[in-house]
């Protein structure tokens, strides 16, 4: 059987805290994946009782970094190269 859980030591929560902070530092926040967004779609009802139904859906495509994004078509479709 386990005993009671004890709380982390202050060294060691000073230590996380300075750790998130440097993480916080180091890390490069303009180098994040870019979406490009291939398809929205929104539907809308009108219940009798006046209630309003909306669904959005919005299909994307995560590229990694230092991806170049398709050229789409005018109609949305990808285009031939």
């Amino acid at each position: 059987m386990a005993g009671p859980e004890k709380d982390p030591p202050l060294s060691r929560s000073i230590g996380a805290f300075f750790g998130h902070i440097v993480d916080a530092i180091v890390s490069d926040p303009g180098r994040k994946p870019e979406a490009v967004e291939v398809r929205k779609e929104t539907t809308e009802e009108t219940r009798p009782d006046g209630v309003v139904l909306r669904r959005t859906v919005i299909e994307e495509v995560v590229l990694p970094p230092g991806t170049e994004a398709p050229k789409a078509a005018p109609d949305g479709t990808k285009a031939q190269n």
